[in-house]
């Protein structure tokens, strides 16, 4: 157990200084969001090419380190998030390596980006289905509205296990491209993550697609070829044709006050006073 726990820090320091290193010269920020772009690309492979389907926004992408020996290091990064992924794996802390590098070099919980901690998102997963051998007649549809970097996704797939269908929705377009690369390197094939705000029906920024056969991460940047764009407006137009009303508070929550009204209605009617 001791040589596990001193594997992983170990791993866990070198996938965090490989882009730290590069971040001496360039944006953190910048280079974070980079490296998820590369490695999407890298996972994408376009079988009678050989080249990634999206070889041209990698080329474009590394072009920006192409005089520092340091774009090296986002190959180094990649084999170092996988390997502390899988020695993580089972983990009671989870292995959303990073998602956790986000929140600590990045976000330090700016702009709302505090993800919620595994074992609570392991603990609301076992609410819902009472033990880790969960067996359902059909494949379910699992989706988190605000999803972040995939983790609620995650402890659900280690929970519930293959074969269903994982969905997430995030407003933020890095926290959807963690996700994606999450979902990717888990296995959750038949899933997909959207860049969208969860509140407003037919928002659409770009979704990604997690796909087995082909193998990789596809974008998707017309929301009629989306199935969870799809699905998710559906809900919407559901609840309105019951006869529900959904009012859509569109003044920004820094300038509302204290009692205004926010988007409860979505999620049901309040309890009785």
């Amino acid at each position: 157990m001791a040589s596990k726990q001193n594997n992983t820090n170990t791993t866990k320091s070198l996938f965090a200084e490989s882009l730290l290193r590069i971040a001496h010269r360039f944006s953190l920020a910048h280079v974070f969001d980079d490296f998820l772009t590369m490695s999407i690309a890298a996972f994408t492979q376009n079988l009678q090419t050989g080249l990634s389907w999206y070889e041209d926004e990698y080329l474009e992408t590394i072009a920006r380190y192409k005089d520092s020996d340091l774009r090296f290091a986002f190959q180094e990064a990649l084999g170092h998030l996988v390997l502390e992924m899988n020695t993580r794996l089972g983990s009671s802390e989870g292995n959303d390596v990073l998602g956790e590098f986000f929140e600590q070099h990045i976000s330090n919980g700016r702009n709302g980006h505090y993800f919620t901690p595994y074992h609570i998102c392991k603990m609301m997963v076992l609410l819902n289905y009472e033990n880790e051998t969960y067996e359902a007649e059909e494949p379910l549809s699992i989706l988190d509205s605000s999803c972040g970097s995939g983790r609620m996704l995650l402890a659900a797939h280690h929970t519930i296990g293959p074969g269903h269908e994982y969905y997430g929705i995030d407003i933020d377009r890095t926290c959807v491209k963690m996700a994606a690369v999450n979902l990717f390197l888990h296995g959750m094939w038949n899933s997909e993550v959207l860049c969208a705000n969860a509140l407003f029906p037919g928002d659409f920024v770009i979704a990604y697609r997690i796909s087995f056969h082909p193998l990789g991460i596809f974008k998707i940047e017309n929301k009629e070829q989306s199935r969870l764009w799809h699905r998710h407006n559906a809900s919407f137009q559901k609840k309105q044709s019951a006869g529900e009303s959904i009012t859509l508070n569109t003044v920004p929550f820094s300038e509302r006050s204290k009692d205004d009204g926010t988007q409860l209605d979505l999620f049901g009617n309040p309890p009785p006073v």
